[in-house]
């Protein structure tokens, strides 16, 4: 069962300077809903990536990662799903996406590296695109996810 999508996101109300589009949390909602209504509770387990900030990120790239993570957690707490959070370093080493040492690899680099991992597991997979790295890694992070609980 492979399901995945990128994030629904409508305008932020009152858009600060920061951050202008936000998680449309009710049709992410809408989403798992449909995605999952023939499963037990008992059957879903949520893993979601812990939003890390940078130094020297800009403000609203970790503000727009908080919101994002916040509005996440709180559809799922609200259709009381059980997750997990996972440090981006914790699953990307378990699936093999970390630089060997003393090297670090660029931006586009590690998005390509987990686009081409996940296709190899799931080559079904609407992971065609380069911009469909966010997919992949979401995917990365189940398949992470499902192997510790497994």
């Amino acid at each position: 069962y492979l399901k995945v999508a990128d994030l629904p996101t409508m305008q932020r109300q009152g858009a600060s300077a920061y951050v202008k589009n936000q998680v449309n949390a009710a049709a992410l909602e809408e989403l798992l809903r449909d995605w999952l209504s023939d499963f037990d509770k008992n059957e879903i387990h949520v893993f979601l990536e812990t939003p890390i900030a940078f130094p020297l990120q800009h403000v609203g790239t970790t503000a727009a990662c908080f919101l994002t993570a916040g509005l996440i957690e709180g559809v799922l707490s609200a259709r009381h799903y059980p997750m997990t959070l996972v440090r981006p370093s914790e699953w990307k080493k378990a699936m093999g996406l970390q630089a060997p040492k003393g090297r670090k690899p660029g931006e586009a680099e590690a998005k390509q590296a987990a686009r081409t991992r996940a296709i190899r597991y799931y080559p079904e997979a609407p992971l065609a695109m380069v911009k469909h790295h966010n997919r992949a890694e979401a995917l990365l992070i189940a398949k992470y996810g499902y192997e510790r609980i497994a």
